[in-house]
């Protein structure tokens, strides 16, 4: 049985996550993690595209929420995105100052599995 957690605010509702979900594995790891996170009922999954698009109605749903943002490498995509678009209040857990290395972290099951035991304490 998967572990249901909720943010500190008490309640999946008004927690979300946004993935960087890029290419490398460490991008799929972190849309999996993302994914994972939702399904077990700890976050609701956002679209990081509606905040680099810019489109404030949906950026303003989301703005006083608990936001966690997950990056898989150091260029940090999601959070420049975040950061573009006006939003500063956010947690933001990188990859791969989790110990995870870009090229040579496949997104297997177990590795999500540990990526999530350390995300799911992210208040």
């Amino acid at each position: 049985m998967e572990k249901k957690l909720s943010c500190s605010c008490g309640s999946a509702e008004n927690c979300t996550v946004f993935a960087c979900s890029g290419a490398a594995d460490l991008g799929q790891a972190s849309d999996l993690l993302a994914r994972k996170l939702h399904k077990n009922e700890v976050r609701q999954m956002k679209c990081l595209a509606f905040v680099s698009a810019g489109i404030t109605e949906m950026i303003d749903s989301v703005k006083d929420s608990n936001m966690l943002v997950i990056d898989g490498c150091n260029l940090d995509c999601g959070k420049k995105t975040f950061e573009k678009n006006g939003l500063n209040d956010f947690i933001h857990l990188r990859l791969t100052d989790l110990g995870f290395e870009k090229g040579k972290t496949p997104p297997t099951e177990d590795v999500i599995e540990k990526m999530y035991e350390e995300a799911i304490f992210m208040v």
